[in-house]
């Protein structure tokens, strides 16, 4: 079984987020190629699909947008999974609800299942722009990514192709 895990993230999070599926799928067994929504080429030989995108102001990065329109046939065709990564916040992010482009991302490529993971955001890494619109929405800086959370999704993944460790 191949998978293709396509991330778009702005300063690195969520890439990391994005490598710790791509670990737990190979660990299921699953041949993974991990890449930027720019670098993908085809879908060709994929048998499942995960897509990831950091979050910013409530939306996901365009690259992600532009790739699920791009290979949104192709992707309605294969079990395609999507995550956002973004909320800046030590509380759980079960019960949030997913942005709205997400959701209607995941309902045009029919995604098996579309989450949210808390993000992580290092200020002194930003422009002043960005740490300025930080202050404005109240955003803090820090690290809320749950991993084992992040870990069990994958592993979730793995089982529903069959594979698993």
């Amino acid at each position: 079984m191949r998978a293709l895990v396509c991330v778009a993230s702005k300063h690195g999070s969520t890439l990391q987020v994005g490598q710790a599926i791509e670990r737990r799928l190979a660990a299921h067994g699953l041949e993974v190629d991990l890449m930027s929504p720019e670098a993908v080429t085809s879908l060709e030989g994929y048998d499942v699909v995960v897509l990831g995108s950091a979050l910013y102001a409530n939306r996901m990065m365009p690259a992600m947008a532009a790739f699920t329109h791009r290979w949104g046939e192709a992707l309605a065709r294969l079990p395609a999974y999507l995550f956002t990564s973004g909320p800046l916040d030590p509380g759980p992010v079960d019960g949030i609800p997913l942005p709205r482009d997400a959701r209607d991302l995941a309902a045009f490529i029919g995604a098996r299942e579309a989450k949210l993971f808390a993000g992580s955001m290092a200020p002194a890494g930003l422009k002043a722009t960005e740490r300025a619109v930080m202050r404005m929405i109240g955003a803090r800086g820090g690290d809320y990514r749950d991993f084992a959370q992040i870990e069990e999704w994958a592993d979730a993944i793995a089982r529903s192709t069959g594979q698993t460790a």
